[in-house]
């Protein structure tokens, strides 16, 4: 039996376990686990979703994608504005006044053209219309995207930091272990087999701790990128986070998922829009008309008094210029070509369609079995917790020794770990579940 002060410290460090399984322990930096961040200002999660949609490089691309297909557009619209051209043709002539580039030399001229009737510019404006709305919709994707990623760093960050502290807790346990396994042996109730036991599970959480460090740094760092933020002023508030809803194995999710998926949606788009520019294709070989006007300044050292009876310094044309293609075997087969790719805009439509589904089914499924694993580690950690409450019993009575309860806590940081891991994967699935059904947004931003 051991000395009744040495249990009365037992005791002591006994609730103090049950305070940090309990999820009150205060992060320390012992053994330079923790983080550098624990001193700096926690970041709401919303507030942290705010700053990266603010300073992500994605976002920026997807919107000037949208501003440029903005412009596309209005290219082709404008054909219907008069394009206007101020020049000179200026230019000595001897004899005849020969033309310049096609054009009489003119000491200034003026022409504008612009299209009036043109069914195959109809529709390619309306391709080009359809791409430029379709672009809210990849923004759109781009920003669940973003949220995703923010969404799923923070909670794994803040889940780490939590095993962080487990960890530690089980380096002092393991420590202490090994400590009485050096005594015991000396005192030759244990062997060096039973010493080196003890020095492997110290190494073992080492081990665990080095790598659940090196992911947080990781985390932090990327996390950082995302907020636009120094790396050593990102701390995470894990009780910020907001309430994951209930998810039901009834509900047709594949089916909500496929309705409202911007991806299904921007591939609709895209056939609307191959369809178009296919009709574009095949109407350019009916007959069009332009407006067509020119003004031009000439002058008489170009001659045109000589060679011309009726010599006018100034002169203008206008009129319609009406163009009836008769024979194209060029634009026909440009035409079944515009045919074919909207024949594999369709097809990618269904593909995507069908894996938005598939992959919504699979995370809804998925979801039932990565609850019932967190339900075991969950109660596994409670087992441990009770093992540890009877050990530490018999160690109080002299029916244990100290041994048996450094190992017995380390049983407890063991299972809390594992449901830890448990946790961030079922989270990790249901984030992604989100996303697909399209209220990931309302969740990391509710509607005020």
């Amino acid at each position: 039996m051991q000395p009744k002060p040495h249990s009365k410290k037992i005791r002591v460090g006994l609730c103090a376990r049950v305070l940090a399984l309990a999820g009150t322990l205060v992060l320390a930096n012992s053994n330079g686990w923790a983080a550098d961040a624990s001193t700096a200002e926690p970041i709401a999660f919303s507030q942290a979703v705010e700053l990266a949609l603010q300073h992500s490089g994605v976002m920026g691309i997807a919107t000037i994608n949208q501003w440029r297909a903005r412009k596309s557009y209005e290219e082709v619209r404008n054909n219907y504005i008069p394009q206007i051209t101020i020049g000179s043709g200026l230019g000595y002539s001897y004899g005849f006044p020969l033309t310049l580039e096609g054009s009489a030399p003119s000491v200034a001229n003026f022409t504008s053209m612009q299209s009036l009737f043109n069914l195959s510019l109809q529709q390619f404006m309306k391709a080009a219309k359809i791409n430029w709305k379709a672009t809210s919709l990849d923004v759109q994707d781009k920003r669940n995207a973003v949220i995703l990623d923010t969404a799923l760093t923070y909670a794994e960050l803040a889940q780490l930091e939590g095993k962080l502290k487990t960890l530690q807790q089980a380096q002092a346990a393991a420590d202490k272990a090994q400590t009485i396994s050096q005594e015991r042996l000396q005192e030759g109730v244990d062997s060096k087999l039973d010493l080196t036991k003890s020095q492997l599970v110290s190494a073992r959480i080492r081990l665990r701790a080095a790598e659940a460090q090196g992911q947080a740094d990781v985390l932090r760092e990327h996390l950082s990128k995302l907020l636009g933020v120094p790396t050593d002023t990102v701390a995470v508030q894990a009780e910020s986070l907001p309430q994951f809803p209930a998810i039901s194995q009834d509900d047709d999710l594949a089916s909500r998922a496929v309705q409202n998926s911007p991806t299904v949606k921007l591939a609709q788009q895209k056939v609307a829009s191959a369809e178009a520019t296919a009709k574009g294709e095949h109407k350019a070989m009916l007959p069009t008309v332009d407006v067509a006007t020119q003004y031009a300044f000439l002058a008489r050292f170009n001659n045109y008094d000589i060679y011309y009876s009726h010599y006018l310094a100034n002169n203008f044309s206008g009129g319609l210029n009406l163009r009836f293609p008769i024979f194209n075997p060029v634009q026909k087969a440009k035409a079944a070509e515009a045919d074919a790719d909207a024949m594999i805009a369709h097809k990618q439509a269904e593909i995507t369609s069908n894996q938005v589904a598939e992959n919504t089914l699979k995370l809804q499924r998925s979801l039932r079995q990565l609850s019932a694993a967190r339900d075991v580690a969950k109660l596994e950690w409670q087992v441990a917790q009770g093992d540890l409450e009877l050990v530490s019993s018999r160690n109080e009575t002299g029916n244990s020794n100290p041994k048996e309860l450094q190992n017995a806590q380390l049983e407890v940081d063991d299972k809390y770990a594992a449901y830890l891991d448990t946790s961030l994967a079922f989270e990790r699935a249901e984030l992604q579940l989100l996303r697909l059904t399209g209220e990931l947004e309302n969740w990391a931003i509710p509607p005020r």
